[in-house]
């Protein structure tokens, strides 16, 4: 009997043993992995650092990686909204720490810097572009750089967009990978394409639902469910018809942004719950976004990366056009669509090194 008393308080230690060290676990805040060489020392003069600053009034993270402090900082707008997509970053782009001091910025609502949501008075474009703002002159004054690179993908290049319109005098140059040019025509052409390829096919389901939804844009408290479909179901359909080989198809996995060292296990939970709330606050924000009409003329030379095969780009030669800058460029990535940064890496740093970095 004792030894079966005993037996049960050992058990019951372990388990609140183990709790208590998951809970700890849980609360680190993770790390970034120092940048070695092939030898696996620490690269001299590097850096790699996890910060959690004040911007806007709220908490928000960044991961800074580099190997010299003499490079050029390039700040990462990752997509969305309320995505992040900074394991995929770190993950396919690493090569960019060799030329830049590379900064993944977690945005507001997302990943590591969900818990500023909160503030939901704050959950607005214009708030986002201030964000860029501070955190541009916060890295200015860190590295004593006068102006710095700035590379949005998806929903980020409407941030970055709007950021350099604002903020000229901030930055070298503005990167738009995946450009978003006009989203409400855009999601509606999406929708077309999707419904009528429902309907070839004979999904009936799909095409109630789409029937029952509604053309977009979609309002209300969980427009992420109406837009699920159109945006979660593009890409398949549209490689179906238009078959294409995609030379790296690893960056879909969400396993490139969850296994990270960078993430605690409360960060991965965020990471899906930003990806829910921040969408379903902002995504009914940008429906008047149009580029064409908004966004025009720069002060900084502007350059474009394109997948051939991303529908959501499909206004983007024709805004294109339309662009006067002191410099412009437009990039095809043959073998992608909308993470041609990822699937074609190689070819997305070398273009960034040679033709913007030493431009």
């Amino acid at each position: 009997m004792k030894k079966s008393l005993s037996i049960k308080k050992t058990l019951m230690y372990l388990v609140i043993v183990g709790l208590v060290s998951v809970g700890i676990i849980a609360l680190l805040p993770g790390k970034t992995e120092s940048i070695t060489d092939q030898n696996g020392n620490v690269v001299q003069g590097s850096i790699s650092e996890m910060e959690e600053i004040d911007l806007g009034g709220v908490k928000q993270w960044i991961v800074t990686r580099g190997e010299s402090q003499n490079n050029p900082i390039i700040l990462l707008l990752s997509g969305g909204p309320g995505g992040t997509e900074m394991g995929r970053f770190l993950k396919f782009n690493q090569d960019l720490e060799k030329d830049f001091i590379v900064v993944n910025w977690e945005q507001r609502g997302c990943g590591k810097s969900y818990s500023a949501i909160e503030n939901r008075e704050d959950m607005n474009l214009d708030q986002y572009v201030s964000d860029i703002n501070e955190l541009t002159n916060y890295l200015k004054e860190k590295y004593n750089k006068e102006k710095i690179y700035l590379l949005g993908h998806s929903w980020g290049t409407i941030i970055g967009t709007k950021a350099v319109q604002k903020y000229p005098e901030q930055f070298h140059a503005y990167i738009g990978a995946a450009q978003m040019v006009d989203i409400e025509t855009t999601d509606n052409y999406i929708y077309d394409f999707i419904l009528r390829t429902a309907e070839e096919n004979g999904e009936t389901k799909m095409v109630d639902t789409l029937k029952e939804n509604g053309r977009p844009p979609y309002y209300g408290e969980n427009v992420l469910a109406k837009y699920r479909p159109i945006l979660t179901n593009y890409a398949q359909y549209y490689r179906n018809e238009n078959p294409y080989h995609e030379k790296d198809s690893q960056w879909y996995s969400p396993l490139s942004i969850l296994w990270i060292p960078e993430y605690n296990i409360v960060d991965k939970i965020n990471v899906f719950r930003g990806m829910i709330d921040t969408f379903n606050i902002m995504y009914p924000q940008i429906q008047d976004v149009n580029f064409r009409e908004q966004a025009t003329k720069f002060e900084v030379p502007v350059y474009y990366f394109i997948g051939k095969h991303d529908y959501t780009a499909k206004f983007i030669d024709e805004y294109y056009n339309l662009i006067e800058a002191p410099h412009k460029a437009l990039y095809i990535f043959e073998n992608s669509h909308h993470g041609e940064i990822w699937s074609e890496a190689d070819k997305f740093h070398q273009i960034v090194v040679s033709d913007i970095l030493n431009k």
